[in-house]
């Protein structure tokens, strides 16, 4: 019995010293993304036409820095619109950073072939990672040229320099 005990103790003793140590997962927030990101996603065309899509691509420099590339695309009864912003984001802590960045916006309106108004502006803001599958944002949005485009594809709704408030919830 005592041969059996020993044997026992000894097997244990190797396995419970032979096992390795896992590091706690690390953070799944943008935060901590270093490397190469692809997202986009887009909606249904509605009964009126209305067509959304969007893409996302993201590239963490450091744990405390990203640049990000978004690509939005919307097309209206009126016109058709092409958005893209090209931001930084620098993380203060875990959770809060600091963006700064230009914009650029093209509309093709379908009534008036030829014009293609342009608009063009810096953008500035704040976020906060809530988890990994929510972010709020509050951006400004500050026009540097004038352009002779509204919002939403209407051209008479004028487009001001903008302070938004925003999320984006990943499902």
């Amino acid at each position: 019995m005592k041969v059996l005990v020993r044997s026992f103790l000894f097997m244990f003793v190797i396995i419970a010293k032979g096992q390795t140590i896992e590091e706690p997962p690390v953070s799944n927030l943008p935060s901590s993304l270093t490397g190469l990101s692809v997202t986009g996603h887009a909606y249904p065309a509605s009964a009126i036409g209305d067509v959304h899509k969007s893409f996302m691509v993201q590239y963490g420099v450091s744990k405390s820095m990203q640049l990000e590339l978004q690509g939005f695309y919307d097309r209206y009864i009126l016109s058709e619109r092409f958005r893209s912003s090209l931001l930084a984001k620098v993380y203060l802590n875990e959770r809060l950073y600091l963006l700064g960045g230009v914009e650029a916006e093209i509309a093709t309106e379908n009534t008036e072939v030829g014009q293609s108004p342009y608009r063009i502006g810096f953008v500035t803001g704040l976020g906060y990672d809530v988890d990994p599958n929510l972010i709020i944002e509050l951006k400004a949005n500050i026009q540097l040229n004038n352009p002779s485009m509204g919002a939403f594809g209407e051209k008479h709704v004028v487009m001001p320099a903008a302070l938004t408030l925003g999320s984006k919830w990943k499902f």
